[in-house]
């Protein structure tokens, strides 16, 4: 980081753009529940397109003037590694589409961040290991911290699996490839193909905070003087990597079956704009969180990130419930989920007190 903040304002000022971050990722996968005509290639595509690169062209050149100047200072070694960390974010987005429109928003969040936490948090927390800002305390509380918010996902993972054995046992047809946009009560090979999609995007999808944490130099090559703006250019490498993944294997997808005509069908126009608003929440939803980690200082990408997963999983879920993913299911289901919920939310109260332990 270019400056370690770690005042108390500061620390409060960290979090808030966090918590603004989770809402935001957390309402990102809302697009999948109410597009009409569009397929999950459709909409992944095209509001990935926007979120990595009509919102940051826009807002790198109001706020960080010169930031083509620091991407080609670093070299070519450092913008590869970066762009390779985008690439596999953008493969997590892809996986999670269809583990998302198969399992639903409520087990779908639970099962993939909780392997991102432990992969994303973790790697981070690793690299600082030895940093003399680091007390025992500090790290002893963080891995506290992490292990607790990964127990609080399994519990929502767990709700999520009774929500949906409840509701296949309470009858309807079974499900198949063809069903629609949402493939309701998935059974047999169908569940294990979104549950197999969910635990690959887990691990793709922490490249996303990798990505941003091994791009400190991008930040350091805009100077001094910056604060929290020069924490954009760490994303610009990561978001073209994640739209040529998109573009790839979504792009390929949709020639291949022909649904690239859904663009320009008749009723298109209602899902472009979803699409295209959704593209700029999901900027909200990582852009955010840079200028929360920077904020936090040392701890940064392992606590911040931490609390922005954990915080998005409780936004998720409420919009589960909110769409009416949990109506017939058992007090039990509920529940558990609300257990989970309880656990994420101590998580998140001992991650902001190992950030504050800090130093001290």
């Amino acid at each position: 980081m270019l400056i370690l903040a770690t005042e108390g304002g500061s620390l409060s000022l960290g979090f808030i753009y966090i918590l603004i971050a989770a809402v935001a990722g957390g309402a990102f996968g809302l697009q999948y529940r109410i597009m009409r005509k569009y397929t999950v290639e459709n909409s992944s595509l095209l509001s990935l397109f926007f979120a990595t690169i009509v919102v940051p062209l826009i807002a790198v050149q109001f706020i960080l003037p010169g930031w083509t100047d620091a991407i080609r200072a670093v070299g070519w070694q450092q913008n590869l590694l970066v762009f390779g960390f985008g690439f596999g974010w953008g493969l997590g987005a892809i996986t999670y589409a269809y583990g998302f429109n198969i399992l639903g928003m409520a087990l779908a969040a639970s099962l993939l961040k909780g392997i991102t936490i432990a992969i994303g948090s973790g790697i981070p927390l690793l690299r600082r290991w030895d940093d003399a800002a680091l007390g025992t305390d500090a790290k002893s509380a963080t891995v506290i911290g992490l292990v607790i918010l990964i127990v609080g996902t399994a519990f929502a993972s767990k709700a999520g699996s009774l929500r949906e054995k409840e509701l296949a046992e309470g009858g309807g047809d079974a499900p198949s490839a063809d069903d629609g946009f949402m493939v309701q009560n998935p059974t047999g090979k169908i569940y294990m193909f979104g549950l197999i999609m969910c635990l690959i995007s887990g691990v793709l999808s922490s490249c996303a905070n990798l990505g941003y944490d091994y791009a400190e130099p991008l930040e350091q090559a805009m100077g001094e003087g910056l604060t929290w703006k020069a924490t954009l250019i760490r994303w610009m490498p990561m978001y073209w990597g994640g739209i040529t993944a998109l573009i790839v294997f979504m792009g390929g997808s949709m020639l291949r079956n022909g649904t690239w005509r859904n663009y320009f069908g008749v009723g298109s126009l209602r899902d472009f704009g979803v699409s295209s608003v959704m593209g700029a929440v999901h900027f909200l939803a990582q852009v955010p969180y840079g200028i929360g980690a920077f904020y936090l200082g040392t701890l940064g990408t392992t606590v911040g990130w931490g609390v922005n997963i954990g915080m998005a999983l409780i936004v998720a879920s409420s919009i589960g419930f909110a769409l009416g993913e949990w109506k017939g299911v058992s007090k039990k289901a509920v529940n558990t989920l609300l257990l989970g919920i309880a656990i994420l939310i101590l998580a998140i109260g001992i991650l902001a007190y190992a950030n504050n332990l800090v130093g001290s």
